[in-house]
């Protein structure tokens, strides 16, 4: 196990800033992610959501119109409903009658961000969410080509944002697994429209890791969670980003947890966008070519809360 020290606030800063820096060597202790994601925070009410009143300018509503589109999905407001304290998200059977090009999904994007991490100060966000997955059969078996997810993301990619990197905190692509992935879409200029893709890590928990291994800490719980069938109910899902002191150098490092399991950590740079830039929070359902959804319809994701600690 690697030898690191946890940031004390304030202390980072002295190490970055480079003169007067403390010595690291006789503080080490074996580093382990915080017990829960907002361990030590305090909830940042503005970028947070309990989805007890309707909808309002902090969120927007994916529209095909606007040209929010995934795969063979279509999204359309009305596929989005906010009653009794739950967002649910729909997809609909395909209707070559009602003069949409695809399946009727829902997606929400905030325009609020949520904050990265800076030296002395974590951050964390969590949603609880009750997905649906795309194995509905049995593990294995791709029954059905869309599946709920929960993200951080700024769409569409701009140039001046690159890399534009996107965190995938659980992508429901099947049902007893939690599958978390990193991404970049960079532009070449202001003027490109179709950014390239980069896939940097991925894991997918009860599976062997064979995701590119990246510098540093790269720990995916590769053993089975035990939590079940997680499309059956709903659990608590977050991504934790902060700097630390690894080795005696200044690091990034961002941790997803389900239910209070830190299911992977991942070193980066502190510098590293994917640890420090604020972004919004994604809810959306899926669909990735080729194939339909396929039965039984309406699909929902239900989702709870979004709330975010600083």
């Amino acid at each position: 196990m690697r030898t690191v020290a946890l940031v004390l606030t304030g202390l980072i800063g002295a190490l970055v800033a480079g003169p007067g820096q403390p010595d690291y060597e006789n503080e080490a202790e074996s580093w382990t992610p915080a017990p829960s994601c907002a361990s030590g925070l305090s909830k940042v009410d503005s970028a947070s959501d309990e989805f007890d009143e309707p909808l309002d300018g902090r969120w927007r509503v994916y529209d095909v119109a606007n040209g929010d589109r995934s795969a063979e999905l279509a999204y359309l407001p009305e596929m989005v409903e906010v009653s009794g304290g739950v967002l649910r998200l729909y997809v609909r059977a395909d209707d070559p009658d009602d003069g949409v090009n695809g399946y009727p999904a829902g997606a929400v994007e905030s325009t609020f961000d949520v904050i990265g991490a800076s030296p002395g100060q974590a951050s964390c966000v969590e949603v609880r969410t009750k997905g649906f997955a795309a194995n509905v059969a049995r593990p294995g078996t791709w029954d059905q080509n869309v599946f709920s997810a929960v993200w951080l993301h700024d769409r569409p990619s701009r140039y001046e944002l690159n890399p534009n990197p996107e965190i995938d905190i659980q992508e429901f692509i099947q049902t007893d697994q939690v599958y978390s992935a990193l991404h970049t879409w960079e532009l070449d200029s202001a003027d490109d429209e179709t950014p390239t893709r980069t896939d940097p890590d991925r894991c997918h928990t009860g599976k062997p890791d064979t995701s590119p291994v990246g510098e540093g800490i790269d720990d995916c719980h590769s053993a089975s969670l035990g939590l079940g069938d997680l499309t059956a109910s709903q659990h608590t899902y977050g991504l934790r980003r902060e700097i630390a002191v690894i080795d005696g150098e200044a690091a990034g490092l961002l941790t997803v947890y389900v239910d209070g399991i830190a299911t992977w950590t991942r070193q980066f740079p502190a510098d590293s966008p994917f640890v420090t830039d604020d972004r919004h929070v994604i809810l959306s359902t899926q669909g990735n070519p080729p194939g339909d959804p396929g039965p039984p319809f309406p699909k929902v994701a239900l989702h709870a809360w979004v709330r975010t600690y600083a």
